[in-house]
C-alpha cells in the first residue's frame, strides 16, 4: 500500500466514479483502475461494489477512507511543518477544540497572538473531547482543548480558566427547554426530581452521572436522544423535542433563543477545560509561543 494508492483511492471514494476521479487527478482511467485493483488484491477485500458505471463504497472502504484521510493529512502537515523550519515565524497552528470552548476562549488569544506573529495562521477543527483526543493522537492537530474526564497523565497540559465562571465557581448542570416543559416550576433552580418522566436530551459524556443521580431519587431517565455535539443538543431543545441537559459553560452558546435555562442543584459536575499536547511530539516554535499565552 503506497501513499499514491491512498491518494487515488480517496479521490475515487469522494466521487464514486473512476472516470471523474481520473479527470480530477489528471491521469488516464486505466492506470487508476489498475491501482485500485492492486490495492483491493493486497487487502484481500472489495472496497467498492460495482454496478455498471456506478460504484458504492463498502463498509471496509469507509474505514479505509477515514484512515487514509488521516494519513494523507498527516503527511501534508508534516511536509508543511518541515518546510516552515527555515522560518520560525511562519506556519500553521492546528488546534482541535470542543465546540463549547472555541467561540469563548480562542478568539481573544488568537487576536493577541496575531499581533506578535502576523504571518502565523490557524487551522481549527471542532468536535467532541473524544474526537479531539483522537485527532491529537494521530498527529492531525498540534494542540487540543478538551473537557475532562480523560487520561490526563498521557499528555502535557494546562488547566484553562473559563471567563464565564467566577474565581471560586465550579461548573454545574443546567436544563434548557421551551417554557412549556417547565410548567408549574417558577424557580430558576430545579432538582433532578423535576426531570422525572420528562423527555431528556443528554450529552453522551454525562449520561452515567445523570442516570446515577436519577436512580438515587427513585427513577430512571426518560432519554429522548443522546447527542455528542453541544450545538445539536441546543437545536433539538429549541425544536421542542425535549429538555437538554448540559454544563452551564456550554449553555453560554445559546443566544437570541427562546429557551428557558434553569440551574440543576444536584448532581454537581467537574468538567474543567484543559489545553493538551503530546508528550512525544515536537511542537513548532509558533505552537509553543501560542501555548505560552495561557500561562
Amino acid at each position: 500500500m503506497t501513499l499514491k494508492q491512498l491518494e487515488y483511492f480517496t479521490e475515487i471514494a469522494k466521487t464514486n466514479n473512476v472516470t471523474l476521479a481520473a479527470k480530477n487527478l489528471n491521469i488516464s482511467q486505466p492506470p487508476l483502475s489498475y491501482q485500485l485493483k492492486l490495492l483491493e488484491e493486497e487487502l484481500g477485500l472489495e472496497l467498492f461494489i460495482r454496478d455498471g458505471r456506478s460504484m458504492k463504497i463498502t463498509k471496509e472502504g469507509l474505514l479505509l477512507q477515514d484512515k487514509a484521510n488521516q494519513i494523507l493529512s498527516l503527511v501534508h502537515n508534516t511536509a508543511h511543518q518541515v518546510a516552515c523550519l527555515k522560518d520560525n515565524v511562519r506556519g500553521t497552528i492546528r488546534i482541535g477544540t470542543v465546540t463549547s470552548v472555541c467561540s469563548r476562549l480562542l478568539p481573544e488569544k488568537v487576536l493577541q497572538f496575531s499581533s506578535h506573529f502576523p504571518d502565523g495562521n490557524f487551522e481549527i477543527l471542532e468536535g467532541s473531547s473524544t474526537r479531539i483526543i483522537e485527532l491529537l493522537n494521530n498527529g492531525i492537530v498540534d494542540i487540543g482543548i478538551v473537557r475532562e474526564p480523560f487520561q490526563i497523565s498521557d499528555y502535557q497540559y494546562k488547566l484553562l480558566k473559563d471567563p464565564v465562571l467566577k474565581d471560586k465557581d465550579s461548573d454545574y448542570f443546567v436544563a434548557m427547554a421551551n417554557q412549556n416543559f417547565f410548567d408549574g416550576i417558577a424557580l430558576n433552580e430545579i432538582s433532578v426530581k423535576d426531570l422525572k418522566d420528562k423527555p431528556l436530551l443528554i450529552h453522551k459524556r454525562f449520561y452515567e452521572i445523570l442516570e446515577k443521580a436519577c436512580q438515587e431519587n427513585g427513577f430512571s431517565m426518560r432519554v429522548a436522544c443522546q447527542i455528542d455535539n453541544i450545538m445539536s443538543l441546543i437545536r433539538w431543545a429549541e425544536a421542542g423535542i425535549g429538555i437538554a441537559i448540559a454544563p452551564f459553560t456550554s449553555s453560554i452558546l445559546v443566544s437570541n433563543s427562546t429557551l428557558c435555562i434553569k440551574k440543576i442543584t444536584k448532581p454537581t459536575i467537574q468538567s474543567r477545560v484543559y489545553l493538551i499536547w503530546n508528550k512525544s511530539y515536537s511542537l513548532s516554535y509558533l505552537s509553543r509561543q501560542f501555548i505560552k499565552l495561557f500561562d
